[in-house]
């Protein structure tokens, strides 16, 4: 039995994912203005694939992420230096 027998066929489903996220890499790179070939290396790096967001999870996020940013620096204080008496 030859290899050439045993070519890989991908279900339709794969094909599907793989055509809807060239769809989402390339609006996001379009959004960032970068090309979609540096932004699916970057995603391929770092684990991750885009996905369809239809309740807003990206704006919540983001909110959240403020709220932390905000919470971090609330332990900087100013401190008044003592006036000259």
């Amino acid at each position: 039995m030859s290899s050439k027998e045993n070519k890989f066929e991908p279900s339709n489903g794969l094909k599907v994912a793989v055509h809807f996220n060239i769809i989402a890499i390339r609006a996001v790179a379009q959004e960032l203005d970068m090309f979609p070939e540096v932004l699916a290396e970057k995603l391929d790096r770092a684990g991750f694939a885009l996905t369809p967001d239809p309740f807003n999870m990206s704006s919540d996020a983001g909110k959240v992420i403020v709220l932390q940013n905000k919470r971090e620096n609330s332990n900087i204080s100013l401190v008044k230096e003592k006036a000259d008496e």
